[in-house]
Order: C-alpha cells, then sequence, then structure tokens
C-alpha cells in the first residue's frame, strides 16, 4: 500500500482505477486527468465523490495504489468537511479499558476500540470463546476507522504505538499470538506493519482463521445448516494479506462454510470479489440517500444470486447494512453467530444481526 508514483504509467493503462469504480461515472480522459491532477497537488471532484472504500487500489492493473493519493490529498485539504473533534478521532484513543476475563493460557481476544458501538462481547460467546479473555480499548485501537474520516494518516502515525501496546498485553496474560475481531486491527498490524518495516512481536491471528482452526478441532458438534449465503466482504478486507491472487480471509471462511454446510453464491453476484460494494459508512450521515441506493443495489444482487443469508465479517458493514437487509427480506447474521446457529447454541437477546439491536 502507499501511493506508488512510478508504478502510475498512464501510458499503459486505460484509467482502470476511476473508469470501473461503481459509484461515479467517469471515462479514461476524465480518470486520468483527476489522478493528474491529484499528482501536481491540486484538487479534483474525485476528491469529495470518492466514499474512501479504497476500490481503485484493487482497480489499478499497475499496483499505483490510487486510494492512496486519494485519501492524502483529503486530508491534506479537509475537503470532506469533517471536523476534527468528530467520532471518532475524538475518543477512539482515550476508551476505557474492558477486560472479559477468560481461562489462564486461552485466546487473547482484542476488540479494539469499537466495543461500545457495536456489542462484540455478546458475539465472543458459547463454546467457541469459553475459554477466551476478552479485552477491549482506544490504546489497542487502530484507528483505521479515520480513514473514512479523510484522516488517512492516523493509523500509521499511531502504528508504533498500537503494535507497543498490544505486545505489552500478550505479555500481561502470557500469550504470544492475539486474535482480532475487526479486520482493520488485523490488516495494520499484518499487511501495513510489513509495509512501515514494523516488527510484531506477537502473532496476530484474523477471526476467521481462529474460527477456521476451532471448527477442525471440533467437527463432531456441527450440524450442518444447508444454507445459501451471500458475502459482504467490506472496505478494510482489500487491506488484506494475500495468497497468490486474492485475499487469504476467503480462504478461512470458504473453510468454515464447508464444515457448517453453507454454499456461498459469491459466484453467481455481479458485486463481488474485486467488485464487491461498500457498506456506505463514510457517507452514512452526509449522503444518506447515496448510501441508501449502494445498500439496495448490493442487497438486491445477493438476493437475485439465490441467497437466504447475508453474512458479515466486518461489525461496521453489519451495523450499517443490517436495516436495510431486514427491511428487504434478506437476514443479515454476523460470522460468530452464524456458526453458533451451527453448533445448536443459543444466540442471546442480540440474535443474529445483533449491532444496534433492535432492528426496525
Amino acid at each position: 500500500m502507499g501511493f506508488d508514483l512510478s508504478k502510475c504509467i498512464f501510458s499503459e493503462c486505460a484509467g482502470e482505477c476511476l473508469t470501473h469504480c461503481p459509484y461515479i461515472s467517469y471515462d479514461e480522459q476524465q480518470a486520468k486527468e483527476a489522478i493528474r491532477t491529484l499528482i501536481a497537488g491540486k484538487t479534483a471532484p474525485i476528491m469529495s465523490e470518492c466514499i474512501t472504500c479504497a476500490a481503485c487500489n484493487d482497480f489499478c492493473p499497475l499496483g499505483a495504489n490510487p486510494w492512496d493519493l486519494i485519501a492524502q490529498r483529503q486530508e491534506e485539504t479537509g475537503i470532506l468537511g469533517i471536523p476534527e473533534d468528530a467520532k471518532p478521532a475524538s475518543d477512539w484513543l482515550i476508551k476505557p479499558e474492558i477486560v472479559i476475563r477468560g481461562k489462564e493460557g486461552g485466546p487473547l481476544i482484542s476488540m479494539g476500540g469499537i466495543y461500545e458501538v457495536v456489542p462484540q462481547t455478546e458475539f465472543m460467546t458459547g463454546t467457541m470463546f469459553e475459554d477466551a479473555t476478552l479485552i477491549g480499548s482506544g490504546k489497542i485501537a487502530c484507528g483505521f476507522t479515520e480513514t473514512h474520516l479523510g484522516r488517512a494518516s492516523r493509523p500509521l502515525t499511531y502504528l508504533t504505538e498500537f503494535i507497543a501496546n498490544l505486545t505489552a498485553e500478550a505479555e500481561k496474560y502470557g500469550v504470544d499470538e492475539i486474535v482480532f475481531t475487526h479486520d482493520a486491527c488485523y490488516n495494520v498490524a499484518t499487511t501495513i506493519a510489513m509495509r512501515e518495516h514494523t516488527e510484531v512481536p506477537f502473532r496476530p491471528v484474523h477471526i476467521l482463521e481462529y474460527i477456521r482452526n476451532w471448527l477442525r478441532d471440533h467437527p463432531e458438534q456441527i450440524t450442518p445448516l444447508n444454507l445459501k449465503v451471500a458475502i459482504q466482504g467490506g472496505c478494510t478486507t482489500r487491506y488484506a494479506p494475500t495468497g497468490g491472487d486474492h485475499e487469504i480471509w476467503s480462504d478461512w471462511l470458504n473453510e468454515i462454510f464447508a464444515m457448517i454446510g453453507v454454499e456461498s453464491v459469491e459466484e453467481k453476484r455481479t458485486y463481488t470479489g474485486d467488485d464487491r460494494l461498500c457498506c456506505g459508512s463514510a457517507i452514512f450521515h452526509k449522503e444518506h440517500e447515496r448510501t441508501m441506493d449502494i445498500q439496495h443495489m448490493n442487497i438486491q444482487d445477493a438476493i437475485d444470486a439465490g441467497a437466504e443469508r447475508y453474512v458479515f465479517i466486518c461489525p461496521a458493514c453489519i451495523s450499517i447494512m443490517r436495516g436495510t437487509c431486514r427491511k428487504m427480506n434478506l437476514e443479515p447474521v454476523y460470522i460468530t453467530q452464524l456458526v453458533k446457529q451451527a453448533l445448536g447454541e443459543d444466540l442471546g437477546k442480540a440474535g443474529t444481526a445483533a449491532f444496534g439491536y433492535p432492528v426496525k
């Protein structure tokens, strides 16, 4: 990641970064002119039209990472118009510590700094997590949410402190790995830390990898669900470590589905893979109608592909999309809740979607 000017060669591309963007309508000339303008340090309409999903990094055939350039200019100019004290910037570093202690030597699970907005403690229950210690606070939050608020430098400027704080937590609980419930924090501790040459003394573990490993060890507890599902990949997954030509989280998710008897309909969808749509969280309040249009297009695509459930792996995505899913009669379900159903466990008052319940 990080914009690479040496790879932004206009003679070798067709402006795919912006012509392929589903949220704007640019032709090749407009796309290239927009990027040239940003490279020159000037403002361009794309800076305010962008919904900060980072998809253009995937669309660029040369690997120049144009989203990082757009994000840089957004922060330099404050063009998104979001005040400096707007949440979460005003509180993500000062949120109080929360600890739900598990068994000695059990897994250590970081909920980052969004545990109050989305009650993750209700999803980290049941036999999969009975030995786990759950921790959360501002000091172990990666700050990646800031990239959606025109403050893309926050995860980078806080990176060293973020890793140091997590390392201290690992030492406190006597573990050599930390499980992350939000892939933003996982990606900062892997992809971004590697890019910035920042040593990570502990092993970062994605929540999907943790679930996959647990199911492998407990196959006798699974009752296949026999469901067809769609997947909301989310924006932060675009920063995930890759394996070959794909993001490795998809491998873990596919293995989970196979073990719990769930069939993905993603191959039948239009908005999938690199073309997956954003939940719209970054523009939910300031451009609500635009957000709803994106969500309806996304969810209808899943319905048309035959999905019986919409599965989420990002806490922010399900909090933003759950209401629209329900209104369109496609049940939203967070990944841990889906697996708990296959284990025959009670989902509690939160149910499947859970974040910000009840859903009206």
